[in-house]
């Protein structure tokens, strides 16, 4: 239950000796679509973007137009029931991606990614990335970091989220997202970019956290070819980058980066 009304994912608590803080939410969500279903925890708010933008993430639906509509039911704490978002597609899904919804959660770094370490085979069903584009300078990377950081008010309050914010190559804001999952926070920034009918192809994407292959292979199904994190990447991203030509730059500080691969597209 939300009982501070200034963000919709924090809520006040009194903490031993009296004092109160901001903590950020942690509850259950229920994404359906298409007879499939998975249960996540997430930060509340946002989560038609979070819905959304996972299943685009997770190749479970190709484009946000193929939805026609969704349906939220709010959940029930004293029954044990969670929020429910169900996503209504306009056709049904066809065989290649029945069931993929079942499986995206056991595909995490944790289960080493059911046994797949070659980024081929990783990327095999992701599209192509547009080749040197969009051509980049240092400063301009700087740029995106300071919007970045004036983009996290859950973070602000509580100090406990992932935030990823979406730019297009001139800075303008394409979408973003904050939540106590790094992933959800990718995910609500795809999500929002996609349903307000951006392209996503020369997009940037800043991440609060490091640059893993989950977070990595999300970006490159979407055709995002450049990946910016404030901490570091895994050698997996690396690679996944390096063989789809896509750009990867970590620990990126105020006067500090470190670019793992350019693509082309760092020009100076």
């Amino acid at each position: 239950m939300n009982d501070d009304k200034s963000h919709p994912g924090s809520a006040r608590r009194q903490l031993t000796g009296g004092d109160e803080d901001l903590l950020i939410r942690e509850e259950p969500l229920l994404i359906k679509v298409d007879g499939q279903q998975v249960l996540t925890m997430r930060t509340p708010g946002d989560d038609l973007n979070l819905a959304v933008g996972f299943l685009l993430s997770e190749g479970v639906i190709e484009r946000s137009e193929d939805l026609d509509g969704h349906t939220f039911t709010a959940g029930d704490p004293s029954e044990l029931r969670a929020d429910t978002i169900e996503l209504h597609p306009r056709t049904s899904s066809d065989a290649r991606i029945q069931g993929r919804l079942t499986r995206t959660h056991e595909i995490r770094s944790s289960c080493g990614i059911c046994g797949l370490t070659d980024p081929d085979e990783l990327l095999e069903s992701t599209p192509p990335l547009l080749p040197g584009m969009p051509k980049l300078t240092v400063t301009q990377i700087e740029s995106f970091r300071r919007d970045f950081e004036t983009r996290q008010p859950l973070f602000t309050q509580t100090g406990a989220c992932h935030g990823a914010v979406l730019f297009d190559a001139g800075g303008a804001l394409l979408g973003a997202g904050e939540d106590v999952g790094r992933h959800n926070a990718l995910d609500k920034a795809i999500g929002a970019a996609r349903l307000a009918g951006h392209d996503l192809r020369q997009a940037i994407t800043v991440l609060s956290g490091r640059a893993g292959y989950d977070l990595t292979i999300k970006c490159l199904r979407m055709r995002i070819p450049v990946i910016l994190s404030v901490s570091a990447a895994s050698a997996l991203s690396h690679d996944l980058c390096s063989a789809a030509g896509a750009t990867l730059v970590g620990f990126l500080r105020e006067g500090r980066m470190k670019i793992y691969c350019d693509g082309g597209r760092i020009t100076g």
